[in-house]
């Protein structure tokens, strides 16, 4: 079993997060997934040991409110996670790559300028050894101050480093709890991405109304199930019981106006995908509502 696949269990409407709660679990599992995505193969034994059997056995049978519950602790728990930003970190390497391998360039043409002006006799053009002596000088200079940056990028090196260390141990001792809430995390997508299903053995009436009797083929059916969960969300964002309209009442303020026109929009599209009569549903390309939040 992969570390994406999850034992089924039961789920419901009730398993539809709330626009703001769908943000909370994507933030999470983007967390989680930089600069390292922690999984069962990371635990004491590894995807089969003790520890990933006991969390692939406990996860099914956790309650929702447990599972997001177990979300916002670790969301929590981010906030103390150690900053490192991978681009400084990686500039100040190359920079310091690069001054280390412009050091013996720098030396081989000092070392070149000194064995041309040991040659050159004392009855040389006396311009001559004044002008060696100066590029010498210059290039010491030169090579003193690339020797400085050197050390500069040194120490700024070690300090990315160092922070970069406290971010591994970090990452070590809390370990446990990352795969845990990223595994609980894909246990709550995996729970609403299932909860229409249970829409299809018997619609509500509003449902219905909106969508029409869930299709037969399987593309259509897709379909009809982003309908379905684009207004379950609409409903739990905003507390929305009612059995007759799927969207509540228009008479409500503008923000409301505005999620509920782009619902509407996303199923009416839907009804249209559904009911094209002969061209297979496309579904390369999502249904489109901007900022509805939908999986």
């Amino acid at each position: 079993m992969s570390d994406h696949a999850h034992p089924l269990s039961m789920s419901s409407p009730l398993d539809i997060a709330g626009t703001s709660k769908f943000a909370e679990i994507a933030r999470l599992l983007d967390a989680l997934c930089h600069p390292f995505r922690p999984s069962l193969h990371d635990l004491p034994g590894g995807r089969n040991g003790a520890a990933a059997q006991e969390l692939r056995h406990q996860t099914p049978s956790m309650p929702t409110s447990a599972l997001r519950a177990s979300m916002h602790q670790t969301l929590k728990l981010l906030d103390t996670r150690p900053s490192v930003d991978p681009q400084p970190y990686t500039a100040s390497r190359r920079r310091l790559g690069t001054l280390i391998s412009q050091r013996p360039v720098e030396d081989d043409w000092i070392a070149r300028l000194q064995a041309r002006r040991r040659r050159l006799s004392r009855l040389s053009d006396t311009e001559t050894r004044k002008a060696l002596d100066a590029d010498i000088e210059v290039r010491k200079r030169r090579r003193r101050r690339r020797i400085d940056r050197h050390r500069h990028a040194e120490r700024i090196v070690e300090e990315h480093e160092r922070h970069y260390q406290a971010l591994c141990d970090w990452h070590l001792d809390h370990l446990q709890q990352l795969v845990q809430a990223r595994w609980h995390a894909r246990a709550l997508l995996d729970r609403q991405e299932r909860a229409p299903d249970e829409m299809m053995v018997s619609p509500p009436p509003y449902l219905l109304a909106e969508l029409d009797a869930p299709p037969r083929s399987p593309e259509a059916r897709q379909i009809w199930r982003h309908g379905v969960l684009a207004i379950l969300r609409f409903r739990k964002d905003y507390d929305i019981q009612g059995p007759d309209h799927a969207l509540g009442h228009s008479s409500v303020g503008a923000t409301h106006r505005l999620r509920r026109s782009q619902v509407e929009v996303l199923t009416d599209q839907a009804r249209q995908l559904i009911n094209l009569p002969c061209d297979p549903v496309p579904l390369g390309e999502p249904l489109s509502a901007p900022d509805l939040g939908l999986p």
